[in-house]
C-alpha cells in the first residue's frame, strides 16, 4: 500500500527517492541509498532487504546482481516489491504476484516508479511524467513526481506518511526529511522541503569545512544576523 519514486540527476550526480503510504512512519521502512544506487523494498516490507541490496551493490556495482541478491534473501518473495535505481544504467524492479493491484513498476530515462494498492493504473506513469517535466533540485523533482501520482489516483487508502532523501556529492545527504503521521503528508513534506533547501548548503559546509561555516543560529534565523 505504497508508492515510491527513485530518481537521479546525471548533471550533478545526485541520487534519491521519495515515498508515501497509508500507514505511519514509511520513512523508517521503505528505501535506502548509497553512492551510486537506490534500493527499495515495499508492499509487505522487509527493511533488512535494503542492506542486502546495498552490500550486493558495494561488491558488484551491478543493478542485476543487487536485485537478484534482494530476491534471493526475501522470505515469501511473492509479497515483496523491490526496486534498484543505479546512478547509471537501467533501473530494475520486481513485483510479487501477491502484491495488491493496481501494482507494478514503470521506468523513465532517470527514474523508477513503484506502487501497489494504487487507486489507478495512471499513477505510476504520472509519477514518471511529473518527475521528467519538473525543474530544480532533485528533491523538488521527486516531490513533483509524487504529487503527480497522488493527483492521478494515489493509493486506495488515505495517505498517512511520506519521506524524501537525496544523496549528493561527498556522500552527504543533502535532503533527509520525513512526515511520520499526517492527514496530508505529501503537502506537509513539500512545505518542509521548501523550508529546508535554502539551509542545506550551509549545513553541507558545516560538514566539509566547519571553520568557514556560519553559526547554526545564523542559518536558522537569518533575519537576526
Amino acid at each position: 500500500m505504497t508508492f515510491s519514486l527513485a530518481g537521479r540527476d546525471p548533471e550533478t550526480g545526485d541520487i534519491g527517492f521519495a515515498v508515501a503510504t497509508s500507514s505511519v512512519c514509511v520513512g523508517a521502512r521503505v528505501g535506502a541509498l548509497a553512492e551510486g544506487v537506490v534500493v527499495l523494498s515495499q508492499a509487505r516490507t522487509d527493511p533488512r532487504l535494503h542492506q542486502v541490496g546495498l552490500r550486493a551493490w558495494e561488491q558488484s556495482a551491478s543493478a542485476e546482481t543487487t536485485l537478484a541478491a534482494m530476491q534471493d534473501a526475501a522470505t515469501a518473495l511473492h509479497w515483496r516489491q523491490l526496486g534498484v535505481l543505479p546512478a547509471q544504467g537501467t533501473p530494475l524492479h520486481h513485483t510479487g504476484a501477491s502484491c495488491l493491484g493496481a501494482c507494478g513498476g514503470v521506468t523513465g530515462d532517470h527514474a523508477l516508479a513503484l506502487g501497489n494498492f494504487l487507486g489507478s493504473d495512471a499513477v505510476l506513469p504520472a509519477m514518471i511524467a511529473g518527475f521528467e517535466a519538473a525543474k530544480g533540485h532533485l528533491s523538488e523533482r521527486l516531490m513533483a513526481g509524487m504529487l503527480a501520482g497522488e493527483a492521478a489516483g494515489s493509493e486506495r487508502d488515505p495517505l498517512q506518511s511520506a519521506s524524501v532523501v537525496v544523496l549528493g556529492a561527498e556522500a552527504l545527504k543533502d535532503v533527509d526529511l520525513r512526515i511520520d503521521d499526517s492527514t496530508d503528508p505529501l503537502a506537509d513534506l513539500y512545505r518542509l522541503l521548501e523550508a529546508w533547501l535554502p539551509k542545506a548548503p550551509a549545513y553541507r559546509l558545516r560538514a566539509l569545512d566547519p571553520d568557514s561555516a556560519p553559526l547554526s543560529s545564523t542559518i536558522e534565523h537569518p533575519d537576526r544576523a
